[in-house]
């Protein structure tokens, strides 16, 4: 089996790390090759997996270059399966894919809601697709996918990560320090900060000064963020660490994990952060948006808050700090699910099974 996976780059983020993932760990006896628009820090891991790699930049907007260099890839390689990761690549290696009889498999959809841009050129492109993948069932539902032409592959927790970061504080290493709540995601419109920051100030007033807040991310609000939250920077409570690649140590020494999201912009998909708190151990609250639900179990292994309602955050925060038994047990129920269900075996599993399936169905 032939596999081209193509996307727009290799930055640091969640759909790109499961991609390298995936990359990495396809059956040995399969020729994987990747192709981009651009590098990016997960560039590093690809050549050092020794997986063939092409970028091809574009010069201006309206450049097309790149994919001219993407139907020569197809042409003269002629792989079993294409497998798209963002529209924009799908679109380029449609008119290759359709003249060559290569299958095209769509797996632009990562968010739980369908966004404000690009919708209809996207829809046009899954109409040439032979599979629709979406990490997400609420993806798949957003878009109107059925089940003849769309599957739903959940994202994987890569357990290395958790060894490669060392271990986690003791209990008596905690015992010293604030009660820590982490929330690890992109600084940009669709990830609700701003209801963190108030219910962090209601928490305060309230008189829980013994909760700290680390917002760990990078993107466009960054610098807005910063300013909203001068005030409690300055006392202690809101931490915002700058990331890197990695993020497991800021999360393994938490107490809890957060990801807020305004669905009215964009709703999640498969949430990595959700994973890799609760891979961690850690009890989740999360807000009710797009594929939430189907990561966290709402009082089982977290719980599902309405979106943009600081109230609601913070009261279960503050029910979870004072509540130890109950942070042990829905994060002893969250490890065990991420080691079930979302596991780097099981998403390997379906996708070998979507490429062989759509290769299959393109020789008969």
């Amino acid at each position: 089996m032939k596999v081209l996976l193509i996307n727009d780059s290799l930055a640091n983020g969640g759909l790109e790390r499961q991609l390298v993932l995936l990359a990495r760990h396809l059956p040995v006896e399969w020729e994987i090759r990747l192709w981009c628009m651009e590098g990016g820090p997960h560039e590093t891991a690809v050549r050092s997996a020794g997986i063939p790699l092409i970028v091809r930049p574009r010069r201006a907007r309206w450049d097309v270059t790149p994919a001219l260099g993407l139907w020569r890839v197809i042409h003269h390689w002629r792989p079993d399966v294409v497998h798209a990761w963002n529209w924009m690549p799908a679109a380029a290696a449609v008119p290759a894919c359709s003249t060559l009889g290569i299958p095209l498999i769509d797996g632009s959809i990562r968010m739980g809601s369908i966004p404000r841009q690009f919708g209809r050129p996207r829809r046009s492109v899954m109409r040439f697709a032979d599979l629709v993948v979406a990490n997400s069932r609420a993806g798949l539902d957003a878009w109107r996918v059925g089940p003849a032409k769309g599957r739903v592959i959940h994202n994987a927790f890569d357990d290395e990560r958790l060894r490669a970061s060392g271990p986690a504080g003791t209990p008596g290493e905690r015992a010293g320090r604030p009660f820590t709540v982490v929330m690890a995601a992109r600084m940009d419109p669709p990830k609700d900060y701003g209801t963190v920051i108030a219910a962090a100030r209601r928490l305060t007033g309230a008189g829980h000064g013994d909760i700290r807040f680390l917002l760990v991310g990078d993107g466009s609000d960054r610098a807005c963020l910063l300013a909203a939250a001068a005030d409690l920077v300055s006392a202690d409570v809101v931490a915002f660490p700058k990331p890197g690649l990695e993020i497991m140590q800021y999360v393994r020494d938490a107490d809890l994990g957060l990801l807020s999201t305004d669905p009215t912009i964009l709703a999640e998909g498969c949430s990595n952060s959700l994973m890799e708190y609760m891979a961690c151990g850690l009890p989740v609250v999360a807000t009710d948006s797009g594929g939430n639900r189907e990561v966290v179990r709402d009082g089982v292994t977290g719980f599902v808050v309405p979106p943009r309602d600081p109230d609601a955050l913070a009261t279960r925060i503050a029910q979870l700090r004072g509540d130890a038994g109950l942070r042990s047990s829905l994060g002893e129920h969250g490890r065990a699910t991420v080691e079930t269900e979302f596991t780097l075996a099981r998403m390997v599993s379906a996708y070998v099974d979507a490429y062989t399936d759509v290769a299959a169905r393109r020789r008969r």
